[in-house]
């Protein structure tokens, strides 16, 4: 037993030597509840980081948090995220409901064998001051690091993503640092992120035609919103398309409601090509279907009309008897002007595309069906 702590030792030391191992003591004891404090205040920023992740709601707010806000809260310089993301399926996801969502520091990875690699297939919590690693992560940010931490993402034994913190203080992640915060940290981190992608999933379902794989009419109005106030800051017009497939209660009568079904999906895969990624293709209910179309005046909205027209007008159809049918489709056009000097509500914006694309297609039909109706 070291002779300070034993007390038949203590009895004999004189007064001096008493007061400093009294001073030996104390100082030892404050250094220990400094330590504990310290802990306490690591362990309650951390759970309330944990919490802040848990409680996202979609995985924009998530993806938000994380690499936009995370940098502040632990006094980063940079954070990046890497997924795996086989077949793109999470990058449709978010473009089919986003649209875009644009972080310079979030990436894909077709596969996880190169993320894999990077923590030689350990996938414990890596903590790194090699120049040739930093530089290699963060090659494309021009921030200074010196020290970083790579967080392995794992779900069900399956590396899903990994997490790259770096600081510009070389001594904020050394390798003889315990990593069980951030171990921890990167598992919460793991568990939002795929709970997220499911969440989206099923949201995904409620915003499409599962028949034609297109958008249904909410995912459409939604959309209609956000380019109606995209519009109005950018002073670019916006262009809607009306179709209505001529006759189709016949197609349905007389080839049968299967074969009525495979019609509306042979025209949504006819028009899907002929779109650009921006543009919203919905079937707004029975044998409607709604375009919206973006940053396109009301010449080229005809043009795209009149091509999808002719386009579905040589689509060869078989009925359970492999007997050929065609089909036509009437085309109403209409297209919204911001304009700064005449304010008007996102909801008459609304209004006006989808009434005026609506008529185009009762007056195309009294012209005889197969045709393109632009109003005004």
């Amino acid at each position: 037993m070291n002779s300070l702590l034993n007390p038949k030792s203590f009895n004999h030391l004189s007064n001096s030597e008493q007061e400093e191992h009294n001073q030996s003591l104390s100082a030892t004891l404050n250094d220990l509840i400094k330590k504990a404090k310290h802990n306490q205040i690591t362990q309650e920023k951390f759970y309330n980081l944990e919490l802040y992740f848990l409680q996202s709601t979609s995985i924009s707010t998530l993806f938000t948090r994380l690499l936009n806000e995370l940098s502040s809260k632990l006094e980063l310089e940079l954070v990046e995220l890497h997924l795996v993301d086989h077949n793109e399926e999470t990058q449709q996801l978010i473009k089919d409901i986003y649209g875009d969502l644009e972080f310079e520091n979030l990436s894909f990875n077709n596969d996880s064998v190169i993320l894999k690699q990077l923590y030689h297939n350990n996938l414990d919590v890596t903590l790194s001051q090699d120049p040739k690693l930093i530089a290699q992560l963060f090659k494309f940010s021009s921030k200074k690091i010196y020290s970083l931490a790579m967080l392995p993402l794992v779900r069900e034994k399956k590396l899903i993503g990994s997490l790259h913190l770096g600081s510009h203080n070389k001594d904020r992640f050394t390798p003889d640092l315990a990593t069980s915060f951030l171990q921890h940290l990167g598992s919460i981190i793991g568990i939002c992120i795929q709970n997220s992608i499911t969440q989206e999933q099923f949201k995904l379902l409620s915003l499409v035609d599962l028949l034609t794989r297109t958008k249904n009419r909410r995912y459409f109005i939604q959309s209609l919103n956000r380019e109606i106030a995209r519009a109005t800051r950018s002073q670019h017009p916006i262009s809607c398309l009306f179709l209505d497939l001529d006759h189709f209660k016949q197609v349905n009568d007389t080839h049968g409601h299967l074969t009525g079904d495979r019609a509306l999906q042979a025209v949504a895969n006819c028009i899907m090509p002929l779109l650009r990624q921006s543009d919203v293709l919905a079937r707004f209910g029975g044998e409607e279907f709604t375009i919206m179309l973006p940053d396109t005046n009301q010449s080229h909205a005809i043009e795209i009309a009149e091509r999808i027209r002719l386009k579905i007008s040589q689509i060869a159809l078989k009925d359970d008897h492999d007997e050929f049918f065609s089909i036509s489709v009437s085309i109403g056009v209409s297209t919204w002007q911001p304009v700064n000097e005449q304010p008007i509500t996102f909801e008459a914006a609304q209004n006006y595309l989808i009434s005026k694309a609506d008529e185009g297609v009762y007056i195309a039909k009294e012209r005889g069906r197969n045709c393109v109706q632009v109003v005004n």
